[in-house]
């Protein structure tokens, strides 16, 4: 067997604390926690779990913290979790094989990442690398930290240029909570990434997280503002974040009838043609924009399409219903309205036809 660390560092996050360890006790993983200041109980929960509990002096960087965190492993393969995270079901030998498979590439986890819109609960689906040998990876950066080689340790002809798929699934629920939670934690985030922009001013993904930020404290306009300036970085085609930041920069924009601004996101439909989020997306605006000649293909390929993370799967047959309910074709849109089960908007649909 591969011994694999889980590696936590945790805050004041008690009430998150006992569900992600407990969450671990199935699996023999060597669980290390490293706390950086808290003053509820979450030293006693850690040591209901686990002997390797830790504590830490908060210096404003998450990496520090993370990087202190896996020294104190017994084991060099480590897979890092947030307090937050909660493991699902897990094939402890699909995970075995897989870490025997890739011994220096850095596996990405699957994380269903939860939040509420309009008392809605809505997850996105995305993949962060979480799961690597300590030999040859460090965490880099004081907030949205993320692993790299190590130059002096590590060849780089022996670590893999691109990560794996690695067979874990975890729930993230950091993004629900009360206002006031989700308004200190997005403060916190500010103030670290703006520095980080000082550093670094031609970063696109900095500019995204910060625009992020400001989502999760529901301020639009200024979310807008720093998706608008990522944007004009130019960030690179095909990279997982930049989904998220064309979908959250269309969509804010779409909501305020800023189409045109909008269709800007249009040019990087190469890099997302098997993504149903984009091609949906896409769909909308060429809608919005009075071409529904060109939105139809959008949606009817994001039926087929096998990469998404937030769009409903039902979302292209109600989209090609409606398009086709706007061209008078009433028997093949109730057809595709049918399709969706019970997804709200094709109900309405269905009910508006019937009359």
């Amino acid at each position: 067997m591969i011994p694999i660390s889980v590696c936590i560092i945790t805050k004041n996050e008690a009430e998150y604390l006992e569900q992600c360890l407990a969450a671990l006790k199935p699996y023999p993983f060597e669980i290390v926690v490293t706390d950086t200041g808290s003053d509820d109980n979450s030293l006693e929960i850690a040591r209901q779990y686990t002997d390797r509990v830790y504590e830490f002096a908060w210096i404003d960087d998450f990496s520090a913290a993370r990087n202190f965190c896996i020294s104190h492993a017994s084991h060099d393969v480590i897979l890092s979790l947030d307090t937050d995270e909660f493991l699902r079901p897990l094939d402890w030998d699909a995970l075995q094989q897989a870490v025997e498979k890739h011994p220096h590439s850095l596996g990405a986890i699957e994380l269903f990442s939860y939040f509420d819109v309009d008392g809605e609960t809505k997850h996105q689906i995305v993949r962060l690398e979480r799961l690597f040998n300590r030999r040859y990876y460090h965490f880099v950066n004081p907030i949205h930290e993320f692993l790299v080689p190590h130059d002096t340790m590590t060849s780089a002809s022996h670590i893999a240029s691109a990560s794996y798929e690695a067979p874990v699934s975890v729930d993230h629920v950091g993004y629900q909570g009360s206002a006031e939670k989700l308004q200190q934690k997005a403060e916190r985030d500010i103030a670290l990434i703006s520095a980080e922009i000082e550093a670094d001013p031609q970063n696109p993904y900095l500019h995204f997280q910060l625009g992020q930020s400001y989502m999760l404290m529901r301020d639009h306009e200024n979310a807008l503002l720093w998706f608008r300036k990522a944007m004009e970085l130019h960030p690179m085609p095909g990279a997982d974040y930049t989904l998220v930041l064309l979908c959250n920069y269309a969509g804010i924009l779409l909501d305020e009838g800023q189409v045109a601004e909008a269709a800007n996101i249009l040019s990087y439909r190469d890099s997302f043609a098997d993504n149903k989020d984009f091609l949906c997306l896409s769909g909308r605006i060429w809608l919005r924009l009075g071409q529904p000649l060109k939105a139809l293909p959008e949606f009817v390929q994001a039926l087929s399409a096998p990469k998404y993370s937030l769009s409903d799967p039902h979302t292209p047959s109600y989209y090609i219903g409606f398009i086709y309910e706007m061209f008078g074709k009433r028997d093949i849109a109730r057809t595709h309205y049918e399709n969706c089960g019970n997804y709200a908007p094709a109900v309405e649909a269905l009910r508006r036809l019937s009359k």
